[in-house]
């Protein structure tokens, strides 16, 4: 019997008649924050620092003393600053399966050290809009992976961006192969419909990639509101704290034109 995994979006809101609470933010001191993506055609790291609670403003990335990714045979790959604030390699990496690389910054004299390991690609079938009754109606977008081994767990991490702009983001797990539903827009008169119903001719791209387990514990916590992440990198001074992760992976891509269609 297939079990089924459910990926999906749900919005809610709370509307009460209260008194409105202050609440006094303690300022926090900054801590880097490493975000690295590896694949077979894309090396690149943005570094921020953490910001308070009451600090809207977007980062970009910032310059700090190096950054490299070490290949499994030991080899050293210096990563590049570039204008948009992102540290990237320009060159092609061949990947391999099984394989771990090392992701090491170095941040005002302390090295930040993380490591991940590549799995094997997740296939899927071509995705479709369907209904589905997830809490109430609403349209998802359906898969199946193809070639997971039976009872063999593996790490999913899915993306859509919606005409260029990221729409969602959540990442699960799966024994075997198993059917992924994506909730694409809960229909209702909610004020931020704009935000997140589709319509028709929007062009989404989803990105399945295939993480590692250390990296899907991270990813997974880091979304939880029950808890904090634990620490990916292991830094070279004893006490010091960093944010983030560091992906090497594979992964499937699919275009399409979104066309809502009647529910039966």
């Amino acid at each position: 019997m297939k079990k089924i995994f459910y990926i999906t979006v749900l919005f809610a809101m709370l509307c009460s008649c209260t008194k409105e609470i202050e609440i006094d933010y303690r300022d926090i001191e900054e801590i880097p924050v490493i975000e690295g993506l590896l694949t077979t055609d894309k090396a690149e790291v943005k570094i921020t620092k953490s910001r308070n609670m009451d600090d809207s403003t977007k980062m970009s990335g910032i310059k700090v003393d190096d950054v490299k990714i070490i290949m499994p045979s030991g080899e050293e790959k210096v990563l590049g600053f570039q204008s948009d604030g992102y540290y990237r390699l320009l060159e092609n990496v061949d990947l391999q399966d099984g394989k771990t690389y090392t992701l090491k910054v170095k941040i005002d004299g302390i090295e930040y050290t993380g490591k991940s390991t590549v799995q094997p690609k997740i296939e899927i079938t071509e995705p479709q809009f369907v209904w589905a009754e997830l809490m109430d109606w609403m349209q998802v977008l359906e898969f199946e992976t193809l070639n997971v081994p039976e009872d063999e767990k593996v790490y999913g991490w899915a993306r859509i961006h919606r005409n260029g702009e990221i729409y969602f983001s959540d990442c699960g797990s799966c024994k075997s192969n198993s059917p992924f539903d994506i909730g694409l827009y809960y229909d209702s008169d909610m004020e931020n419909d704009d935000e997140m119903i589709l319509y028709d001719g929007d062009i989404l791209t989803l990105e399945f990639r295939t993480i590692d387990e250390n990296v899907f514990l991270y990813l997974y916590e880091y979304n939880s509101t029950r808890v904090n992440p634990q620490q990916f990198f292991v830094p070279s001074v004893e006490g010091k704290v960093c944010m983030g992760y560091f992906a090497a992976y594979n992964s499937v891509k699919y275009e399409m034109v979104y066309k809502k269609t009647p529910h039966e």
